[in-house]
């Protein structure tokens, strides 16, 4: 897979608010893997028996992941978590005006609270193979939610995009077995 700025679920500044009604699910950026966009038919042709496209980029030896950020740490009055699901949805073709199908989510993160969303705390998910396996998504987008009953009263994702690799120092955590 390559990536590009076409492949984020959030840019860069672009700072998704967490603080809503209790409950509430924040839904990022649509990923179209076509990349022209919802809404869009293909523009080109794509076999002789589908009439939409869907492609499962979670298979193979080199798959990527996904890496976002939070921006302004997390508060809560009422101990809430969060919890983010990649998800998938199949284009619903021209009698859907091509848009994204039913959302599917292919994998989930541990759950998560106040005190672990520190701003510039990151967080890390390995790109997951569609599932069920004949699902064939067009569109890919990351869902940010919170219990039934519980609010944050601050929280952003700064960003969150596409990456093939880690890029952090294994070792920054490590104790240090020495002074000065």
């Amino acid at each position: 897979m390559l990536t590009d700025a076409l492949l984020a679920f959030l840019p860069q500044g672009s700072n998704l608010s967490c603080v809503g009604a209790t409950g509430a699910s924040f839904p990022s950026n649509v990923i179209d893997l076509l990349g022209v966009g919802p809404g869009l038919p293909p523009p080109n042709i794509i076999g002789t028996q589908n009439a939409t496209f869907g492609s499962d980029t979670g298979v193979g030896t080199e798959r990527p992941l996904v890496l976002a950020t939070v921006g302004t740490a997390f508060t809560t009055s009422d101990a809430c978590t969060l919890t983010v699901q990649f998800q998938g949805a199949p284009d619903s073709g021209a009698a859907g005006g091509y848009q994204p199908g039913t959302w599917q989510t292919f994998a989930q993160s541990p759950t998560m609270t106040a005190a672990q969303l520190t701003a510039q705390q990151d967080i890390r998910l390995d790109w997951p193979a569609a599932f069920p396996d004949n699902e064939q998504p067009r569109f890919l987008r990351l869902l940010f939610t919170t219990p039934t009953g519980e609010q944050f009263t601050a929280g952003t994702i700064a960003y969150a995009v596409v990456t093939m690799a880690r890029d952090d120092q294994s070792n920054r955590f490590a104790q240090r077995n020495f002074t000065v």
